[in-house]
């Protein structure tokens, strides 16, 4: 069984070596007696397709396409734990910080099948993973949020959230914090954030490219309400005020060494708090845009990739949802993991808004350095067309779909050192 990126690296690497040795026997002219050479093609066949198909499933796992488990025992439960972590798009060591234990002990766990695991320890894991056995095992998550509950406190991430310091009125230790959490996050979600009751009755969307987490979810989105609340822009929100001019004023802020930063007091002139809060282990958000109860809007960004051309681009993908798509009887909040590919009309319309935006089409086709791929063009195109050579050289990435190019200009930890994080 592949349990991680390395692993499944490594595998990858061995089937290639297997296909060539096979090919060199099906090309060899030695005196071999045919019939073990056939058996020997016939073993490294059968090698190649056990791990063709150990591939297969890590890949639909990681991209959530399994959800439910069938097992014969409780025997079978380890297995289901770690095919779990896959699905939710966990790391070893998100899962690690969720229960707040470190990487290497959810290692050890994992590769003698939780056999030294407690009860105790492997309920924590199904309930950090949202897992429901019953007669089979099911991933209980909607990629719409609707089935979440603050009083199921096990599936939120007690360990991660007291390390950020989210219990704020809370003074005991991790330990006290988990033995309290039954009521720690009811009043986090509900007590702390009064909006939380109101704002889950509302449609919610999730742009992932794997499970989706809610309680994670929940908690950050309770995190970021808060945030916005404590300092809320002067001005009401009026998706009006986004203009084709304002945007263009938005994007030009790019061309400026702390524009990051620019934006923030850009946006909250036209009633829009931005609140940076990094995503919680399984979630792999990338931004959020939000309506809030006191009339403002909210953008919500991770810097999960701190690259000013990922800075841009998902900070006008999440204006587009609020100019499109945050309205009262739409959406209330949706939430982005921007590397996953745009599945419905929603996604595709925010993010044709974010492309236009920073290069519109009639520039993007007058682009030297979509073809040259050089650094002396981008720079060029840049200076025509108004915006941040590293806008440009992100696009030409998403493009070729390489992000190997132009390491140098995409700004590569500019983003968190503008906000001082």
């Amino acid at each position: 069984m592949i349990t991680n990126e390395k692993q499944y690296r490594s595998t990858k690497a061995s089937i290639e070596k297997l296909a060539g040795a096979f090919a060199t026997l099906e090309t060899s002219t030695s005196d071999f007696p045919e019939v073990f050479a056939k058996a020997q093609r016939s073993a490294l066949r059968n090698q190649i397709q056990e791990l063709e198909e150990d591939v297969r499933f890590y890949e639909d796992l990681r991209a959530g396409k399994i959800s439910e488990f069938s097992a014969e025992s409780l025997h079978d439960l380890p297995n289901i734990l770690i095919h779990a972590r896959i699905a939710r798009g966990m790391s070893q060591k998100d899962l690690g910080d969720f229960l707040g234990v470190a990487e290497q002990q959810i290692q050890r766990y994992e590769s003698d099948r939780y056999r030294t695991a407690s009860l105790d320890r492997l309920t924590e894991v199904a309930d950090a993973l949202n897992v429901r056995i019953v007669e089979r095992a099911q991933l209980v998550g909607s990629p719409k949020l609707d089935s979440v509950d603050p009083k199921v406190w096990q599936a939120f991430p007690v360990a991660e959230m007291y390390k950020r310091g989210w219990f704020e009125d809370f003074s005991g230790t991790l330990s006290q914090a988990k033995k309290t959490a039954s009521d720690l996050i009811p009043a986090f979600l509900q007590g702390n954030h009064s909006q939380f009751a109101l704002m889950a009755l509302h449609r919610k969307s999730v742009r992932s490219s794997g499970q989706v987490h809610e309680a994670s979810i929940a908690a950050w989105e309770a995190r970021v309400r808060a945030l916005a609340d404590r300092n809320p822009p002067d001005r009401a929100f009026d998706r009006d005020r986004l203009t084709a001019e304002w945007v263009r004023g938005l994007v030009g802020l790019s061309l400026e060494n702390n524009g990051a930063r620019l934006a923030a007091n850009y946006l909250r002139d036209v009633g829009i708090s931005l609140v940076i809060e990094p995503h919680l282990p399984g979630t792999l958000l990338d931004g959020a845009a939000l309506a809030s109860a006191g009339h403002h809007a909210i953008v919500a960004m991770t810097l999960r990739h701190d690259r000013l051309d990922n800075f841009w681009f998902t900070l006008l993908h999440e204006i587009g949802h609020l100019k499109l798509h945050i309205r009262s009887g739409e959406y209330a909040a949706i939430f982005d993991d921007n590397d996953s590919p745009a599945a419905d009309k929603v996604e595709q319309d925010a993010d044709y808004f974010a492309q236009e935006a920073l290069i519109p089409e009639a520039n993007w086709n007058l682009a030297v350095s979509r073809f040259t791929r050089n650094e002396k063009a981008v720079v060029a195109d840049a200076k025509r067309f108004g915006v941040a050579p590293a806008v440009i050289a992100g696009r030409i990435r998403r493009y070729a779909n390489d992000y190997t190019l132009f390491r140098t200009l995409v700004g590569n930890g500019e983003v968190r050192r503008q906000f001082d994080i």
